[in-house]
C-alpha cells in the first residue's frame, strides 16, 4: 500500500512536472506570437503615421445660405491650400504645362513593376516619357480627342484611343468613354497597386471623380495627380451650386485619405471674378497623397 501511494506521488510529480514544461512552452509560444503581431501591425501601419500634416487648413465646406461671394471664396481657398507634405519629390516631364510633380518619400517612389494611369495626353508625351525613362513604370495613356488609333508607345506606354468620365457610353462625338473602375477591370489590373494616377480631361474631371469615390478602386492608388476646371474656363461663371458640387467632391478626396502635397494655377485660365473682383483662375493642377497607404520600413 505504502509503494503505491509512493507511486501515485511520483506520477503526480511527473505529471506536474510535464505541465509545468508545457507552460512553459506555451508561454514562450504566446509571446513569440504576441511579438510577431506586434511587429507585423507596426511594419503595415500606414503612411498616415509617417507624414507630417498641416494644420489650420479649412474644411472644404460651403454652408447652405453661401452666396456667390462666400461659395467662390471656400472653393478657390480650399484649392489652394497643401494638407500634407511631400519631403522628396521629382518633376516628370515639361517644366510648364505637361509635366507633373510626384512625391518620391517613401513608399509613393516607384518601384519593379509599377503602373501608371493617365488620362488626358493632348500630344504631350513628356510626362509619360518621363515616368518611363526614369522609373520604368507601365504606363497606361488615354485621349480620344488626338484622332490616333490604339497603339504602343515604346516598350512600356499603351495609348488607347478613349477617355475617362462618369459611365460608361459612346458620346456624340463618337469616343468611348469608361469609368476608372471599369477600366481597371477591363485591363486585369483590381489587384495591381496603381503607383500614379493622373487626370487632365478638361471639365470632364468632376463625373469622372464622383464615379471613382463611388467605387473602391482609390483604394489601389498611391497618388493622384489631379487638374480641376470651372466653367469660368469656359467664359461662363460657376454657379453656387457649381461650387458646391466642386468643393462638395475634393472634401470627400480628402475623407478618402488622399491630402494634396501640391498645387499650382494654370496661369492659362486667369480670369477676373464678377463677385470680388479678384484675379483668379478656372484651373488648379493638385497632386494628393493616399495616406492610408500601408508603410513598410525598407
Amino acid at each position: 500500500m505504502q509503494s503505491l501511494c509512493k507511486l501515485s506521488i511520483r506520477r503526480r510529480l511527473a505529471i506536474a512536472l510535464v505541465l509545468s514544461s508545457a507552460m512553459i512552452y506555451l508561454t514562450a509560444y504566446y509571446q513569440q506570437f504576441i511579438m510577431k503581431a506586434v511587429f507585423t501591425k507596426k511594419r503595415m501601419a500606414t503612411m498616415r503615421q509617417n507624414l507630417s500634416f498641416l494644420t489650420n487648413i479649412s474644411t472644404g465646406v460651403i454652408p447652405p445660405e453661401a452666396n456667390a461671394l462666400t461659395a467662390e471664396e471656400i472653393y478657390h481657398r480650399y484649392g489652394s491650400e497643401l494638407q500634407v507634405i511631400c519631403p522628396v519629390s521629382k518633376r516628370l516631364g515639361n517644366k510648364g504645362d505637361g509635366g507633373w510633380d510626384m512625391c518620391i518619400y517613401s513608399v509613393y517612389k516607384p518601384h519593379k513593376e509599377c503602373l501608371v494611369y493617365s488620362f488626358g495626353i493632348n500630344n504631350d508625351w513628356s510626362f509619360d516619357d518621363g515616368v518611363v525613362s526614369t522609373y520604368n513604370c507601365t504606363v497606361r495613356a488615354f485621349d480620344p480627342s488626338m484622332n490616333a488609333t490604339d497603339h504602343r508607345r515604346g516598350s512600356n506606354i499603351w495609348f488607347y484611343n478613349q477617355g475617362i468620365s462618369g459611365s460608361d457610353f459612346v458620346n456624340d462625338r463618337g469616343w468611348q468613354l469608361r469609368t476608372l473602375e471599369s477600366y481597371v477591370r477591363l485591363f486585369n489590373d483590381s489587384e495591381k497597386m496603381i503607383d500614379y494616377l493622373k487626370i487632365d480631361v478638361d471639365f470632364s474631371e468632376w463625373s469622372s471623380l464622383e464615379a471613382i469615390l463611388n467605387s473602391t478602386v482609390l483604394s489601389k492608388v498611391k497618388q493622384f495627380g489631379l487638374e480641376t476646371h470651372t466653367r469660368e474656363m469656359s467664359k461662363k461663371a460657376s454657379s453656387v451650386a457649381d461650387l458646391v458640387y466642386y468643393t462638395g467632391l475634393l472634401r470627400r478626396l480628402q475623407d478618402a485619405g488622399f491630402y494634396r502635397w501640391y498645387w499650382h494655377f494654370n496661369h492659362f485660365g486667369n480670369f477676373v471674378s464678377k463677385n470680388s473682383n479678384r484675379k483668379l483662375t478656372c484651373c488648379f493642377e493638385m497632386v494628393f497623397l493616399n495616406v492610408n497607404i500601408p508603410y513598410v520600413a525598407s
